[in-house]
């Protein structure tokens, strides 16, 4: 019988081989090399981790809230470096996407009958 953790590790090995993951990773060290467009991408970064937050606790941000992250999110444009970062990780995002219908198909063969 196959060990499913085996089979889980080897894709975790094999997807730090895939082209997205190897640029993904180029692309992020180019971007923290760079001081300030590295420091405008944390700071989305927290902003996102404050509204996982918030949404997780039932909470909903007020209008001032939703401004301050509008305005993060709007700087990020201005920053090529970041541009960049999240067009590799949209690529990555979608491996990682079509990976998971592969995993998940046994499920959802069994729950089309």
């Amino acid at each position: 019988m196959t060990n499913i953790y085996d089979t889980a590790n080897q894709l975790e090995r094999d997807l730090r081989t895939t082209e997205q993951y190897q640029t993904l990773e180029k692309t992020f060290a180019a971007m923290k090399a760079d001081e300030v467009s590295y420091t405008v991408f944390k700071e989305f970064q927290n902003a996102q981790l404050e509204i996982q937050r918030m949404m997780s606790q039932g909470e909903s941000p007020d209008e001032a809230k939703m401004q301050e992250w509008q305005e993060i999110a709007a700087k990020l444009e201005e920053y090529p470096l970041v541009k960049d970062l999240m067009k590799q990780e949209q690529a990555m995002d979608t491996l990682m996407r079509e990976i998971n219908d592969i995993v998940t198909k046994p499920m959802a063969d069994l729950y089309k009958q």
